[in-house]
């Protein structure tokens, strides 16, 4: 802090008429109060002066000397005593020589010994009083706390959650022993280096413990007895080097001297310290006083500690103590005065996102700003520093550097006249021909901006107060703890530049905090309360401050704040076995509400007034177990079991109740479920349900997937779902597959298989490609009703199948190794419709025309056994079945059935047939090769041989002669 330098005034030397010895000078300074020593701080002495022995209006001048003749400061304070006493402070700092010091009094007397002063040695001071009083700036000042204008104090409530604290491995402690560790000294200090582990910054303020230090030097030429190294760690220089707070020391029963090692060998070591929590916010809700106290420094003596009371308007009673804080340091820089979270310095790098949020890197070419400079978190050589390079300067030249500032939105608060301090760590590098130099400066409404500071006048932007600088005088230095004084000029806010000039700088561990020297108090501080609020609701607190020095004596002067509103936080409980017992009532009166109360084998909850059923009160009960003793249910039965009730009256309400063994609902309107996907609902006597697969409307149509109706269904009309099947639509009901006889079929879907709709009623607005072959319904046994509304006067181009819509007949044969030629087509006339009996097509059908029903005639029907039918024009023949390799010298059956299920199977095809021969060839079972080789050179769409493994392929060849050979009519499967 900036010290008060005194003048030399040699009033010793000063003649004068008289001089008291006594101790008190009762006949004329009248000395009230006089300390015994001069320690640390602002000391005083209390004078009252004789009211007719020393003239009124005379001068009074003092002086205090030290032990060396030099003087000390002092100073008349402005305030008067209860017994109208005057206070003159004596400042002692650390380096005020110990030992005795004289002070000197002297003033005017009107009268001495009762005579009046002789003329000569009147107009001029002609009395004098000399003490002397032992000084020692090592102990506390225990002087009265005077302030010449009572501390500024503001209060204002911050609401905030409750912090719970997270901690890594849920251990808020742990124990790190990874590695050894050497002791040695480091610039005096007592240090430690890690070899196989790391130092992180969490274990700054841990304690190391080495149980058995290795080889410990210099020995002592007398026996001690070796004890474990316990220390706790004052400072994490880099990841491998830490500063510790205590020596290696020794005892021994032959000296009486501590015998000091210096160093010992890496030796297994253990490090505890309490790891950085992480926060989490709760649901608890808390109100806390955000304290600032400003002009706290006193004129005599140092306030060691502030005590903080609140009292309630609203409470009769005294006040109640929220805190007391012993004063510390405080820190200008953070993220948020009025935030919660602990006060952390935000020149403590522990992330680059630390440097990102809150510094930011500038660089000038004398009047040019240049790009930023960049501002890089490193642990390297320096624990959690802020490395600033550019690439754009070289600053060879002396405008050109580099900045690293706090941005402006968080910039600290300073008062007028009052002393700061900045302490940083830093490694500084010459990489030029200059010298490494970093310079400090203060920037912002507090802060005299000297213009004749040379940075301020060769940049385009004034950089404002230099504080201090740091220089290199080789090649690389470490700084640690470097610490600059300064004051501010007025009051306002400012941030922090460092200012690179030469050289590459690492910095870290940056504070900037009140600045005040033993025995002196910081001119402001900021407190944080949490405030228990009894009483929410226009409520209204008083705060009080009370200043206490080192020996809890309080100062007589007080702050108050007054008539705060206060809002508080909320009432929050938690804990496994937290309990309220009785009843809690939540309203505003005694009268309404709600009541929560918890009995014996019974707990409740209800509003006020409410009594049950049978009262007629409007209002709500849930209940568990017996409530409402005394009270019945609509029954007349005690509340009893679980239940709720919702009672406006007797056409208006909700209740369940598990002892009756119901639930009632009266209401004029209700809606159940979701209004845009499935609901119930009803009002003014209309019924409406909705939901994906049923539908009952406010008309009281309903639509439903299904319906399974028992017993008698009465309806006037009932009317089919239908579908009518264009171009458009046809690939969500119709899909493609090949018959046993290589005909190519459409399958029709009526369940949704593709995507259509659930119907049983088609109508054909388009051409089938194919004729139906299958049909799947919706359900069983149901009829289906094909009508055919589309009549080609000439077929699309593309058209290669039958004309217009048709069915194929495919009946089951007697014998499963026959197999028809081809299936017979029966087509539905265009403005027909086909009523088909069962689910399968292959039973009877029914055709529908001219209003009338008539059998669908097939042509043939499906019980003819195959060995009735023996000519050529029958319908069935025997067809062949082939299992063994073999070679065909004439075709004698149109149709080969081939079963591969034991082996392979190869066919020789005759080489010239009759031209025109169709003949088929279907696989009936087995996975084995399947292979078609024709005689000579014939080959088949040009291959010489057709193979498959398909265990249901079939093919269909036509011979067209020598020159156009075998032809694929048809091809089911795989065949290459």
């Amino acid at each position: 802090m900036k010290r008060k330098e005194a003048v030399y005034k040699g009033l010793e030397f000063i003649d004068v008429y008289f001089t008291d010895n006594s101790a008190s000078s009762p006949d004329y300074f009248q000395i009230t109060e006089f300390p015994t020593r001069l320690t640390a701080g602002k000391n005083l002495f209390k004078l009252r002066g004789h009211p007719t022995n020393l003239k009124v209006g005379g001068v009074l001048n003092f002086e205090v000397l030290d032990y060396n003749g030099n003087p000390i400061y002092s100073q008349v304070i402005d305030y008067v005593d209860e017994d109208k006493s005057r206070v003159i402070a004596i400042y002692i700092y650390a380096d005020t020589s110990p030992g005795d010091c004289t002070l000197t009094i002297l003033a005017e007397a009107a009268t001495i010994n009762g005579l009046p002063v002789p003329t000569e040695w009147q107009g001029r001071p002609n009395v004098k009083w000399t003490r002397t009083i032992p000084v020692n700036p090592n102990v506390s000042n225990v002087s009265e706390i005077i302030f010449e204008q009572t501390p500024d104090v503001s209060v204002q409530e911050i609401i905030g959650v409750q912090l719970d604290r997270i901690y890594s491995g849920s251990n808020q402690f742990v124990t790190y022993s990874t590695g050894t560790v050497k002791y040695f000294s480091y610039n005096g200090t007592p240090a430690i280096e890690i070899q196989g582990g790391t130092f992180t910054s969490d274990m700054s303020s841990g304690t190391v413990t080495v149980n058995t230090p290795t080889n410990p030097t210099p020995l002592p030429n007398y026996a001690v007895s070796t004890t474990a190294y316990v220390s706790t760690i004052k400072k994490i220089l880099n990841p491998t080097v830490a500063l510790l707070d205590t020596e290696y020391t020794a005892l021994s029963s032959q000296s009486i001297s501590i015998h000091t090692y210096t160093n010992f060998d890496y030796s297994p070591f253990s490090l505890t310290y309490e790891q950085t929590p992480t926060y989490v916010e709760t649901e608890n809700s808390q109100s806390f006083a955000f304290i600032e106290i400003k002009g706290l420094e006193p004129a005599t003596r140092d306030v060691s500690r502030v005590k903080v009371f609140t009292n309630n308007n609203g409470t009769v009673g005294t006040w109640e103590l929220i805190n007391d804080i012993e004063l510390e340091e405080t820190e200008l820089f953070v993220p948020s005065t009025s935030s919660l979270y602990p006060d952390k310095s935000i020149g403590i790098f522990t992330s680059q996102s630390i440097i990102n949020t809150y510094w930011e890197g500038k660089s000038y070419n004398g009047i040019q700003t240049l790009a930023p400079a960049t501002l890089t978190w490193t642990t390297a050589s320096i624990e959690n520093g802020m490395l600033i390079t550019s690439s754009s300067l070289n600053l060879d030249a002396n405008d050109q550097v580099l900045v690293a500032q706090i941005k402006s939105n968080y910039a600290g608060v300073f008062l007028a006249s009052s002393s700061y301090k900045v302490s940083l760590d830093a490694i500084g590098t010459t990489t030029g021909t200059n010298p490494a130099k970093l310079s400090i400066y203060l920037s912002g409404s507090s802060f005299y901006q000297d213009p004749t500071d040379f940075f301020n006048q060769a940049f385009s932007t004034k950089l404002g107060k230099r504080v201090g600088e740091i220089s290199v005088p080789g090649i690389t230095q470490r700084f640690d703890d470097k610490t600059f004084s300064f004051e501010s000029e007025y009051s306002g806010t400012g941030v922090l530049l460092l200012v690179v000039e030469s050289g590459q700088w690492t910095v870290s561990d940056i504070h900037v905090t009140s600045d005040n020297d033993a025995g002196y108090t910081p001119n402001y501080t900021r407190i944080k309360s949490y405030v228990n609020t009894t009483h929410k609701i226009d409520n209204q607190l008083n705060f009080k401050v009370e200043y206490y020095n080192v020996n809890g004596e309080k100062s007589k002067q007080i702050s108050y704040v007054n008539n705060l509103d206060w809002e508080g936080g909320n009432r929050y409980i938690d804990g496994d076995y937290s309990m309220l017992t009785g009843s809690l009532y939540v309203a505003d009166s005694l009268n309404s509400g709600v009541a929560i109360s918890g009995y014996p084998n019974s707990g409740f909850i209800r509003s006020l007034g409410y009594e049950g059923y049978t009262s007629g009160f409007p209002g709500f009960l849930l209940w568990s177990g017996s409530a409402l003793p005394g009270q019945t249910t609509k029954y007349g039965n005690p509340y009893a079991g679980v239940g709720l009730e919702l009672y406006a009256n007797t056409s208006s309400y909700f209740r369940y109740s598990t002892s009756d063994n119901e639930i009632d609902i009266r209401t004029d309107k209700f809606f159940f479920g979701n209004p845009s996907s499935s609901f119930i609902s009803g009002s003014n006597g209309i019924l409406s349900i909705s939901s994906s697969r049923f539908v009952l409307s406010t008309q009281g149509d309903v639509t439903a997937s299904n319906a399974d109706f028992r017993g008698t269904a009465i309806a006037d009309i009932i009317t089919d779902r239908s579908v009518t099947i264009s171009v458009f639509n046809s690939s969500s009901y119709i899909s493609y597959y090949t018959l046993p006889t290589g005909q190519q079929a459409s399958r029709l879907y009526l369940d949704g298989t593709l995507g259509g709709e659930k119907v049983r009623r088609v109508t054909f607005y388009c051409d089938l490609k194919h004729p139906i072959g299958k049909i799947t319904t919706p359900g069983q046994k149901l009829e289906v009703f094909l009508t055919n509304q589309y009549d080609f006067v000439s077929p699309p181009p593309s058209y290669n199948g039958p004309y217009d819509v048709s069915l194929y007949n495919l009946f089951t044969p007697s014998d499963p190794n026959l197999i028809p030629g081809a299936y017979d087509i029966k087509p539905i006339p265009a403005g027909d419709t086909v009523v088909i009996t069962n689910v399968d097509i292959t039973t009877d059908a029914k055709l529908q025309t001219g209003g009338s029903i008539t059998l669908f005639d097939h042509n043939f029907t499906s019980n003819v056994a195959a060995n009735t039918l023996t000519t050529s024009q029958s319908f069935y023949a025997t067809i062949p079945v082939i299992n063994s390799t073999r070679t065909i010298t004439s075709f004698t059956s149109s149709i080969y059935l081939v079963d591969t299920t034991s082996a392979s199977v190869t066919l020789t095809l005759p080489g010239f047939p009759n031209i025109g021969t169709v003949v088929t060839f279907k696989k009936i079972g087995g996975t084995n090769s399947f292979i078609l080789n024709p005689a000579g050179t014939v080959p088949i769409d040009g291959a010489l041989t057709k193979t498959t493994t398909d265990a249901s392929a079939s093919i269909q060849l036509l011979y067209q002669g020598a020159t156009y050979d075998y032809l694929i009519l048809n091809a089911y499967g795989t065949w290459t």
